[in-house]
Formats: structure tokens, sequence, C-alpha cells
């Protein structure tokens, strides 16, 4: 049995085959086969470079203990990253809530936060909200005769950073109880 060989070749998207001309189905299923391609690499490049640009993820923590002393209330922690390539500026929430009925408030209500960057000579500036030292921000924010206490800012990370992470630990009295919990997330850059 003898096979033959059939050489293809294209020039500015005219394809022929053997001599003969292939229809437009044909280049028009190499054309999608191309630009799929082309269009998977620049997504797998983009996902390389630290994601897509927007902060449609984030990174989030929350930890609700009860409070046994003071029947029907809890204490509330969160704590919320942006998912931002750490070429851009970051941005975080944090919160402490009382929530329940007994009392409705707390004397005082305090949330307490440090955010940190680790690699190769990082360092966090650019801060609003908080106080940067080296790769850490840090920060307290107190309300009084309230149920939450919540902050929310900015920074902007150099070097080379491989993780980051960040803690909020909510406190509060009431009734002359004291009691916190604390909330915690972990990334990769």
């Amino acid at each position: 049995m003898k096979k033959n060989n059939i050489v293809i070749s294209c020039y500015t998207w005219n394809c022929y085959s053997g001599g003969k001309q292939k229809g437009g189905n044909w280049e028009m299923k190499m054309k999608k086969k191309i630009v799929g391609t082309i269009g998977g690499l620049a997504m797998a490049g983009a996902m390389m470079l630290g994601g897509t640009g927007g902060t449609a993820f984030a990174f989030s923590d929350s930890v609700t203990d009860p409070i046994s002393q003071l029947s029907g209330n809890e204490i509330q922690s969160n704590i919320w990253m942006s998912a931002t390539a750490f070429y851009e500026t970051q941005r975080y929430q944090v919160s402490a809530k009382f929530l329940g009925y007994n009392p409705p408030n707390a004397d005082w209500i305090k949330t307490a936060w440090t955010l940190k960057a680790n690699g190769l000579g990082v360092s966090i500036g650019g801060v609003s909200g908080g106080t940067a030292s080296g790769n850490s921000l840090s920060g307290t924010w107190t309300n009084t005769n309230n149920w939450i206490s919540d902050y929310s800012g900015s920074y902007n990370i150099s070097g080379v950073p491989i993780s980051g992470s960040g803690s909020n630990t909510a406190s509060f009295l009431a009734k002359g109880v004291k009691q916190g919990a604390t909330a915690s997330i972990f990334r990769f850059y």
C-alpha cells in the first residue's frame, strides 16, 4: 500500500493543500485555534504576573465567639485584604463587632490589626490608615458606647514579596466584662 504525503502551507491566511486551496471553513478553524492559543498564553502570563489586576477576589476571615458572662452577646473579628498584585495599591478592611442585646452597646470596642509582607527587600509605604514599620503595618481604632469599630486603609509594597499575612483582634468592655477574638489571613503574591 502506497502512502501519499500531502504538503500543507499557509501564506497570509491563504492555505493550500497539494496545490488546491482549502475552503473558508478550514481557514476559520485555523484562525480560531490560533486566537484561542494566543488568548490562553495571554491569560497564563497575566496569572503568572500576579492575577487579573482587579479586586474580584479577596482574602478574608471572620471569627465570632460567644460571651459566656453576657448571655445573648458575641464578639466578632473581621479582616479583609484585596487580592491585587504586589505592584498595585493594597487595600484592607478590619472590624470589631459587639453583637447582641444584653447590652446592645459596649462601653468601648476596639479593633487592632497588623499586616505583613514577607520576601526579598520588602517594605511597606504609602500608608493610608495605620503606621508602617519595615515590612509591617499596624493600627488600632476604638469607639465608645457603640457596637462596632471598623477601619479601612491602603498601602504599597516595595521589594519582591512572596507572602503576606494579616490579623485583627476585636476586643470590648461591657458591664465589667472584657473579651477578645482574633481573625487572621495568609496569602501568596
